[in-house]
Parts: C-alpha cells; sequence; structure tokens
C-alpha cells in the first residue's frame, strides 16, 4: 500500500528535518532560491505564509514612531508625552524570558495563533485609544503579544530544522522587519493621511487577523510537542543559562545598544546639521529598510556554511568601522549616510545571525534562549537612547557614534569569551 503524503511528512519530522527533493509548489514562490531544499516539506510550505505573518505584526508595531505627530496633535498632548508613551511600551520586552519560556511549554501552532489574534485585538485598542495612559498599555500589550508570537515562530522552526541549517529559514522570516518598513507601515501611512492614524492600526488590526485564520487552517499539528516537554522534564542537564550563555547575551545586548545608539540620533542630526526636511529623512530610511533586507537574505544564504558566530562577528567588524566613519565624517553629508547604511547593515546581518545563536543557549528550549536575548536586547536598547541622546545634545553625532563603536567591541568579546568558556553547542560553529 502506497503511503500517503502526510506520512511522508511525518517520516520526513522524525528524521530530524532531512526530506526528500522539494515538489513544486506555488506558495513558496519567489523565496525558493533562498529556501534549503533539504528542509521538509511542511517547512518549505510554511516559511513564505509566516513570514507575512510576522510583516504584518512587525508593521503594527513599527507604524507608531513615524507618525507620532499625528497621533499626539489627535489625542492634544505633546510630541515628549507619546515619546514616553513609547518608551514604556518598549519595557514590555524584558518579560522576553518568561515568555519564551512559557511558549516551550505550549502548543506550537495554537500559541503563534493566539499571539497574533492577540497582537490585532491589541492593534485595534491603539487605533480606538481615547488618552495617552490607553495607548500605552494597548502598545504594551501588542509588544508582549508580538514577542511571544515571534519566540514561538522561532520556535517551531528549531523544532523541525538542525541546528547546522537553522539560520537560512531564520534569515528569511527575519526579512519581515525590512519588509514592515518597506510594505506594511507604508500602506498604513496611506490609509492614515486618507483618513486618520486609528484607521492605520484598524487596518493592521485586519491584516494580522486574516494572517492568524490562515496560519490556522494551514499549518499541521504541533507533532513535536510531546516529545520537547518529555525532553525538558527528563533532561538532567542544564535548564537555564550558564555562564557562557550569559556573557553572550550581554554581547548581544550591547550590539543592540550600539545600533541604538546611532538609530535615535540620525534623524535629528540629518535635520539640525544639513537641514534635511522630513521627505528627504523619509528616503533615508527607506534606504536603510533596503540594507535590513539585503543583510537578512544574506543571513538565509551565507551564515549556515560561514557558522552563526562567525557571522555575528562579521556583521559587527563592518559596524565597528562604519560607526568610526560616521564619527569622522558626521559633517558630510554623503559620507556620513553610507557610514550610517554600513552600520545598520552590519548590524542587521550581526543580530539575525545571532537569532540562530539563541535558540540553543538553553538545551531544548529555543524559545526561551530567544526570548532572554530579546529581553536583555530590550534594556540595551532603552539605557542607550537615554545615553545616546543625551550625549547627541551635548556634542553632536560623532559622541554615539564613538558609543556604537565601543559597543560593538563589547559584543566581539562577548561572543569570544562566551566561545572559550563554552567552545561546544550555539557558539562550536566560530571554528568551523
Amino acid at each position: 500500500m502506497r503511503p500517503s503524503r502526510r506520512s511522508n511528512e511525518r517520516l520526513d519530522l522524525d528524521a530530524g528535518g532531512l526530506g526528500p527533493p522539494p515538489e513544486p509548489d506555488w506558495r513558496i514562490g519567489a523565496m525558493s532560491r533562498f529556501i534549503d531544499p533539504t528542509y521538509t516539506p511542511e517547512v518549505r510550505r510554511a516559511l513564505g505564509l509566516v513570514t507575512v505573518a510576522r510583516t504584518t505584526a512587525n508593521s503594527g508595531y513599527r507604524f507608531a514612531p513615524p507618525f507620532l505627530a499625528a497621533i499626539a496633535s489627535d489625542l492634544d498632548v505633546s510630541l515628549s508625552t507619546l515619546g514616553l508613551v513609547l518608551a514604556i511600551s518598549e519595557l514590555a520586552g524584558l518579560a522576553g524570558g518568561r515568555l519564551g519560556h512559557l511558549a516551550d511549554r505550549l502548543d506550537r501552532r495554537r500559541t503563534m495563533v493566539g499571539a497574533l489574534a492577540s497582537v490585532a485585538a491589541a492593534a485595534a485598542v491603539a487605533g480606538a485609544a481615547p488618552h495617552p495612559i490607553v495607548l500605552a498599555l494597548a502598545l504594551w500589550w501588542l509588544v508582549w503579544s508580538k514577542i511571544l508570537f515571534d519566540v514561538t515562530l522561532v520556535g517551531w522552526l528549531s523544532d523541525r530544522i538542525p541546528y547546522a541549517r537553522r539560520a537560512g529559514a531564520v534569515g528569511l522570516t527575519e526579512t519581515s522587519w525590512a519588509l514592515s518598513m518597506l510594505i506594511g507601515v507604508p500602506i498604513m501611512g496611506l490609509v492614515t493621511a486618507m483618513a486618520s492614524w486609528r484607521w492605520g492600526f484598524a487596518t493592521a488590526a485586519v491584516g494580522i487577523l486574516v494572517l492568524a485564520v490562515l496560519i490556522a487552517t494551514r499549518l499541521g499539528p504541533d507533532h513535536h510537542r510531546v516529545e520537547r516537554i518529555a525532553s525538558q522534564e527528563g533532561s538532567s542537564g542544564r535548564s537555564r543559562l550558564d555562564t557562557a550563555a550569559w556573557i553572550l547575551v550581554a554581547g548581544i545586548a550591547a550590539l543592540m545598544a550600539a545600533s541604538q545608539a546611532v538609530t535615535v540620533t540620525f534623524g535629528s542630526w540629518l535635520e539640525d546639521r544639513h537641514g534635511f526636511s522630513e521627505l528627504a529623512i523619509a528616503a533615508v530610511v527607506v534606504g536603510l529598510g533596503l540594507v535590513e533586507l539585503v543583510s537578512s537574505l544574506s543571513v538565509a544564504r551565507f551564515t549556515d556554511s560561514m557558522g552563526k558566530a562567525r557571522s555575528v562577528l562579521a556583521g559587527v567588524l563592518v559596524m565597528i568601522p562604519g560607526a568610526a566613519l560616521l564619527a569622522i565624517g558626521s559633517s558630510h553629508p554623503v559620507v556620513g549616510i553610507a557610514a550610517l547604511l554600513a552600520v545598520i547593515g552590519g548590524f542587521e546581518f550581526a543580530v539575525v545571525a545571532s537569532i540562530s545563536l539563541s535558540t540553543e543557549l538553553v538545551p531544548g528550549r529555543p524559545a526561551a534562549g530567544l526570548g532572554t536575548m530579546i529581553g536583555m536586547g530590550t534594556l540595551g536598547r532603552a539605557l542607550a537612547s537615554v545615553a545616546a541622546t543625551w550625549l547627541y545634545e551635548q556634542g553632536g553625532m560623532w559622541v554615539p557614534s564613538v558609543m556604537a563603536g565601543v559597543l560593538g567591541l563589547m559584543t566581539v568579546a562577548g561572543v569570544r569569551i562566551s566561545q572559550r568558556l563554552r567552545p561546544e553547542g550555539a557558539t562550536a560553529d566560530i571554528h568551523s
């Protein structure tokens, strides 16, 4: 009797992610050239869908900052008040570790669906918010829900793809960060221009809810949950981060702080020092989005063969000279913008590569490792936002640029020390 297609897929899963040659599938489409042909049919079919879902969720998350002025005017509050609202909502990321541990205990598909539905509900409440406090609570809720979706998605991929080939799939899903700014946020901005920012949030809510329904109906059951829970409960090894893992996490937190140091100041620098208009700054933002997209696709193509830790180092070693050039050449807009693109491109390559590293920080708990890294990264970004803006006001763009370079060196040190303390698992591939 000929085995069924579903039986074959289950055998592929049991084989640890090795499957038969890929079958033609329109749902893969333009992503096919980037997808490892040895991934299981389940993974190959799902990658496009989950990437679109994550793009939509990221769009809801990234919508507010570019339109703060419109939101502040409608709510009749100052811009600084809404800046405080955003800062408070960002601190929700500190719960990343807890959310990651939770995600490792729950059914992956149901958790992704529930998290997306929660993001949609939070976006709807944000759009209907009558007061900044309600908006702050809605954005806090949105951040929590999006983190839960993100860590669960990476956990779903980790269950189905061996560590040696995991960065390719993670890199593809991470293109959603750039695509949200290149596609999602502009669509919401167009709706805002035609109606209001409230309808912008509503558009995101509808789109996210549609993607939640598609994931609920197109992803198969979580066959890995029982064995994952049994492995966690029966393991006599590490169940939490050890010293080497914490040092690596601290290094990645420094990496995120380095990027934040220039991200929160470059707009003011272009306007104050070079007289850029809002439209010109928007054009620079689009350029940064394109660089982020190229970096994520490069991780998908090269990181598994290069090695995850080596890829992090490679990205940082592009970022550090870029920060130095930005410090030296900030008085020249062309040189400064080129340096800024190098900083952001190097950062994006490094941070996307670090996601695969995080999935092995705690054996058998990929979402917990990623969640912890998100939490520490949130703290790094928050501290850098305060320090970098103050430094910019004191001395101009060269000061936060130097800060970014120093933090990049701390990242290099963290990765190298972590590898020496534990030359296996997540950091072993630095020698490969």
